[in-house]
């Protein structure tokens, strides 16, 4: 339910934001485009970026996002062809021991209208699904740190500061958007295979399905009871960095 209201979001954002819509096509390059040097041309559409499929614009920001050199290999559509593109370098800066990609392209934008804003409601809400598959993957592998998540005061402080803004701008696409990903976040999080949330209801049923007879609902309620508690102890962890995160700002 969270994931089809997050895709309803974003057709709202989308249709009601005044701008234009983002496509994974390059229109036009910066002058000393680095990328261009390396292969890319105006015209090209992403189609993978690191073996990773691109499904629209916040595929492109995300995934490059990810690297640590600036290198990517890629696919592109160009004239009606597939071409690969390895090792195409972007320039890059630190800021804050983070290694920033300079993008160095523009991208072609698209005037709303209902078609484009159906396809895109679904596709950026599918790149966002992914986008909260790979920080979770992220973190689990080392290449955030736990200090990195965000709890409810985080949270609130967020939406406090988009929501500033969009008075100030009169825009709310920016709000629309963070209401987007905070509800896909939870629709996702809550199909995790953990005790104590909907996916983990479903691992115990898909376990049952192998088995070919139900678990003990004792056992199960114990699984789910530590499960809870130690959900419990994260969000005491993360509500603690954004208090620290708040005293230091």
């Amino acid at each position: 339910m969270n994931l089809l209201l997050g895709v309803i979001i974003m057709c709202i954002m989308l249709s009601s934001s005044g701008e234009l819509i983002g496509t994974n096509t390059i229109k036009s390059f910066y002058d000393g485009a680095v990328s261009e040097q390396y292969g890319l041309k105006e015209g090209d559409r992403f189609l993978e970026i690191d073996g990773h499929h691109v499904w629209s614009e916040r595929d492109l920001s995300f995934l490059m996002s990810r690297s640590k050199d600036g290198v990517f290999d890629f696919v592109v559509e160009r004239d009606g062809q597939k071409v690969e593109l390895p090792d195409v370098h972007f320039d890059t800066e630190q800021q804050d021991g983070v290694t920033l990609i300079r993008y160095d392209f523009v991208i072609v934008g698209e005037k709303p209208n209902f078609l484009n804003v159906v396809k895109n409601s679904f596709t950026q809400s599918a790149s966002v699904v992914r986008m909260v598959w790979l920080s979770l993957f992220d973190l689990v592998t080392g290449r955030y740190g736990m200090s990195e998540l965000a709890g409810p005061i985080g949270t609130v402080d967020i939406i406090a500061d988009v929501t500033a803004s969009a008075a100030t701008s009169k825009n709310m696409s920016g709000l629309l958007l963070i209401m987007a990903f905070i509800t896909i976040n939870i629709g996702v999080a809550n199909l995790l295979p953990l005790p104590a949330l909907d996916g983990g209801r479903l691992f115990f049923l898909l376990i049952e399905a192998i088995r070919r007879k139900p678990i003990n609902p004792k056992y199960e309620g114990y699984v789910h009871a530590i499960g809870f508690a130690l959900l419990m102890l994260l969000m005491v962890f993360v509500t603690y960095n954004d208090i620290v995160r708040l005293i230091k700002t």
